[in-house]
Formats: structure tokens, C-alpha cells, sequence
């Protein structure tokens, strides 16, 4: 038994607290004062139908009868003294032992009035199904394999129910019982859905909660993510601005002031970029561009040594092949420093592009370590980087993810089997609807 809290949905009737309504499930187990309720019904009804059933001429064997019913009625008197003994306790693992009681004291009961022939033996499966709702699947199904033992046995061993004069029941008596027994079974039956259809529907609502406020952080990391990016690069800009400004100040020459204007156009530039991408983030359209500029203008951005080492073999058909402009260069930029970064200065980097009638898939592939199997399992996390301290900031693949999946796209990492680590990054292919950048 564990503590559990006790939630009450205000404003509910007072009927529904009392009788445990308002609280079918205590976290994520049935309530234990639903329980106590289920078996009050139990004893309440089962001593009517006997007298009913006697009242109707049917020779019925108090002893035995009243020895379960007593069972039952002190079991749940020791039950509702330990609930308000420990309040905020919960059953837990004691359903089990409960319900496997109510099965034995039902088959006990069905074994002196008729066995299987007793309409009322269908209230096995409303234990099944109380047991399906309240516990786990493989204490359910042994239940369920003892319940079915009990009734093969009863289908042999029985006491038949008869008449006080002798002889069997009349076919009236049977109906009425059937039919007593299918309405009360029905309406637990039916109760416990409507009960869980609530708790599933309560539940959704959460999950989609939770997915709108995950997908919130997503955005907002995503955001922090660019806005760390764009800052370290508009970084040096401004700090050469800000010393060439002290230079003109003692200084001033045609040099320092041509300096200061190539890095106020590269602020320009970085600005431009962001605003772009900022575009794309609110769901705006994006310019389509052919793959050989982007291409073309993703390597301009390279120092001279490292665009000498990058292999491209770019078939002639893939040139014009158009995708979104939004955000590509600077992921392509991101993986091709990173794959610069991996390999030694002497060795090469491959960028491919693949083509099929949807998609355009930018593979780059370096000659380095590798990825790290705790990389290769936490990808594309914001702030995880496989450089050491100091040396990134590990929210590159992080932007690559994010933009492949706000373009409907994807990307994937992996090691290659030679040796070193392959990302492909997968962007849907525009129709050639529109103009494309030059």
C-alpha cells in the first residue's frame, strides 16, 4: 500500500463524493472508496435476489449463503475502517487480494444456488472487468485463469437450485433472474466505460497539453539557438569596427575607413541572413534558389584552403533542381565547417547531392572519428558538441535538425563504414513554379 493524494473536483454533488464518483481513479489506480462502494452494492444485492428468490418459492440454502455473505460483509467493514483510519492511503497491490476474495465468495455462493446454470454467474465478468480496470494486465489475466478454473469446476460440481415444493424452477423464474442479472450487469458495465472514456479523454488533453508546451520550448530553444549563432558572428565584425574606430580617431586613413565599411556590410549581411531565417520560422513563404547557387554561395563563405579541399561531385541535372533559399546556406555552412573541423588539414570532405522526384538530399562526409555512440544517440540536442570545451557551442546540428523539420524535410547522422561520419540532410524538391534566385 502507498500513499496516494486524495483529489476531489470541486463543486461535484455531494452524492458523487460520497459514493466515491468523483474520484474512479487516484492517480493512475481505481479508488479504494469506489470499492468499498462495488461491495456494499454487492452484499445489499445479493441478500435481496435471495430473498427475492425465495419470495418467488426457491429453496434457498441460508446456511451456506449467509456464511458468504457474512465474509463479505466484515471483510468491507475491516475495509472501511482501514480508510478512514489512513486517510490518503491507497489499496495499491491489495486489489488483488480483494477482488481474488469477492471471485471465491461468488463461486462459493454460485456452487450452493445452481453453479453456471444461475443467471447471476455472469457477474464474473464484471469482476473480470473491474480487474481489467484496476490492475496490472498480468495480475489480470491470473485472475482471470482462476475465475475459469472456478467456473469449470462449477460446470461439474454444483448444488441445483430447486423449488420449496420440488422439483426445478419454472422458465419464468429463470427469465426474471436473467434478466435481473443482465440489467445490473450491464450497468456496471457500463458505468466503469463511461468512467474510463473520462479518464482517456482527461488524459489526452494532457498529452496535448504537454505536446503544445514541449513544442513551445522547442521553438523558444530554437530561437535561442540563432540568436547565440548570429551574436558570435556578428562578434568580430563589431569588435574589428569598434578598433578600427579607435584607429580613425588618432588616425584616420582611406585603409581604416574601407575596413570599416566591408565589416559594417558583413553586419549587414549576418542581419539580412537572420531576418531570412526568421522568415521561415514564421511559417512565411520562402524564395526557391537552384541547388548550384546555393551551393556556389555556401562555399564563397569558406576560407580559400578550406574550399580547395571539399569534393563535389554535382551532377549537371541536379544544377537547376530548386529547393527553399531559407536557412539552407547556413546549414550547409554548419556541416561543412563541421566536417573542416573533424578531419585533418590535408584530408577532404565530400558534399553530394541526390536527387529523386520529392526530395533533395545534401550528404557530406568527412575522414575523422566519427561520432560517438552517445552522439550518435543525443544528436541533434541543443548544446552538445563533440569538440572540446571552448570550441563550439553544440547548437549546429541542433539548427540543422530544426530546419529540416519546420521545411518538412529530414536529416540523419551517421558513420561511415571506412571511417568518419556522414550527415544527410533531406529538403523537399519545389516544382519549378516560380522564379529561382540567380
Amino acid at each position: 500500500m502507498r500513499p496516494s493524494p486524495h483529489h476531489e473536483e470541486p463543486g461535484l454533488p455531494f452524492w458523487q463524493r460520497w459514493t466515491g464518483l468523483s474520484e474512479i481513479w487516484v492517480g493512475a489506480d481505481l479508488s479504494s472508496r469506489l470499492l468499498l462502494l462495488l461491495r456494499w452494492l454487492a452484499v445489499l444485492g445479493q441478500g435481496l435476489t435471495l430473498a427475492m428468490a425465495e419470495k418467488f418459492g426457491v429453496e434457498i440454502p441460508w446456511g451456506p449463503c449467509g456464511i458468504a455473505l457474512g465474509i463479505t460483509l466484515i471483510s468491507n467493514v475491516i475495509l472501511a475502517w482501514w480508510h478512514r483510519q489512513m486517510p490518503g492511503q491507497h489499496l495499491g497491490g491489495g486489489f488483488f487480494h480483494v477482488l481474488l476474495g469477492d471471485a471465491a465468495t461468488l463461486t462459493f455462493l454460485l456452487y450452493w444456488t445452481g453453479g453456471l446454470t444461475n443467471p447471476f454467474a455472469i457477474f464474473y465478468l464484471v469482476q473480470l472487468t473491474l480487474a481489467a480496470v484496476a490492475l496490472r494486465s498480468s495480475a489480470a489475466i491470473s485472475l482471470g485463469l482462476l475465475m475459469g478454473s472456478a467456473a469449470a469446476v462449477l460446470l461439474i460440481h454444483h448444488q441445483p437450485l430447486r423449488l420449496q415444493q420440488g422439483g426445478p424452477l419454472s422458465p419464468s423464474i429463470q427469465v426474471y433472474g436473467q434478466f435481473t442479472a443482465l440489467f445490473l450487469a450491464g450497468a456496471f458495465v457500463l458505468v466503469m466505460l463511461v468512467a474510463i472514456r473520462r479518464r482517456s479523454h482527461r488524459l489526452q488533453m494532457e498529452r496535448q497539453k504537454l505536446r503544445q508546451e514541449l513544442e513551445s520550448r522547442e521553438r523558444f530553444l530554437s530561437v535561442a539557438a540563432l540568436a547565440t549563432g548570429f551574436a558570435h558572428e556578428l562578434a568580430t565584425p563589431i569588435g574589428t569596427l569598434a578598433l578600427a574606430a579607435a584607429e580613425m580617431q588618432t588616425h584616420p586613413d582611406a585603409e581604416t575607413a574601407a575596413l570599416m565599411v566591408k565589416e559594417a556590410a558583413r553586419c549587414q549581411e549576418v542581419l539580412q541572413r537572420l531576418r531570412t531565417l526568421g522568415q521561415e520560422a514564421l511559417g512565411q513563404s520562402s524564395t526557391p534558389c537552384e541547388i548550384g547557387h546555393i551551393i556556389s554561395t555556401t562555399l564563397a563563405d569558406l576560407p580559400p584552403t578550406q574550399r580547395q579541399r571539399i569534393t563535389l561531385p554535382l551532377p549537371e541535372d541536379s544544377r537547376h533542381a530548386q529547393v527553399a533559399c531559407a536557412g539552407l546556406r547556413e546549414a550547409l555552412l554548419v556541416l561543412l565547417r563541421n566536417a573542416l573541423l573533424s578531419s585533418a588539414d590535408d584530408l577532404p570532405v565530400g558534399l553530394n547531392v541526390r536527387l529523386s522526384d520529392e526530395y533533395v538530399a545534401f550528404v557530406v562526409e568527412d575522414r575523422g572519428p566519427g561520432f560517438t555512440t552517445e552522439m550518435l544517440a543525443h544528436w541533434g540536442e541543443p548544446f552538445r558538441s563533440t569538440r572540446a570545451a571552448g570550441e563550439g557551442m553544440g547548437l549546429g546540428l541542433f539548427f540543422v535538425r530544426r530546419l529540416a523539420a519546420s521545411m518538412q524535410g529530414s536529416a540523419m547522422v551517421e558513420n561511415r563504414p571506412e571511417g568518419g561520419a556522414r550527415v544527410t540532410l533531406s529538403l523537399p524538391r519545389l516544382l519549378h513554379s516560380g522564379p529561382a534566385s540567380p
